[in-house]
């Protein structure tokens, strides 16, 4: 897949995730879960953004698809309703797969931008943490590698492959 079509895609799994999240956050009851589903959204929304201005720099425009927004909302919905352990569960399941689909997006489009493909990466692993995480009971620093990414704005550093160091 070229180049720009693997941006779109990109792009798109980026909307669908900002939408479940801010959905997800939105249905919530308990604050501190309602606060750790829009550090997640807040992460989708910095990837969305940075994968629009990608695509503008190839000539091409981010178009936010009604059907991702859509099966975003649903799933956030559908999280918001079930036990937080199920979810969180299920986060992890998707996020380890998502993590080899990054990779391997990295690995693909080696030498065009290179920064914005590990930061993928990044995001996803830092998703992937949280959701290990809160199984293994860390509620406290859940949220660690996403706020740092967070923090470091737009050129957020990578997460490490190995024990999911930020490096």
């Amino acid at each position: 897949m070229d180049y720009v079509r693997r941006l779109h895609q990109s792009h798109r799994i980026e909307v669908n995730g900002e939408a479940a999240y801010a959905t997800a956050a939105r249905l919530t009851k308990e604050p501190e879960r309602r606060a750790k589903w829009d550090a997640l959204k807040q992460l989708e929304t910095q990837m969305k953004t940075q994968l629009a201005v990608a695509l503008q720099r190839e000539g091409a425009t981010a178009r936010e698809r009604r059907l991702d927004v859509w099966l975003g909302q649903a799933g956030g919905g559908i999280a918001a309703m079930l036990p937080w352990r199920m979810v969180v569960w299920a986060l992890a399941k998707i996020t380890a797969h998502t993590t080899r689909f990054w990779e391997r997006l990295e690995r693909e489009q080696v030498g065009r931008n290179p920064t914005l493909f590990a930061a993928l990466t990044a995001h996803e692993r830092a998703q992937q943490e949280f959701a290990q995480r809160e199984l293994s009971g860390e509620v406290k620093t859940s949220l660690e590698f996403v706020s740092a990414l967070l923090s470091r704005g737009p050129r957020a550093a990578t997460v490490g492959h190995e024990g999911g160091n930020l490096t």
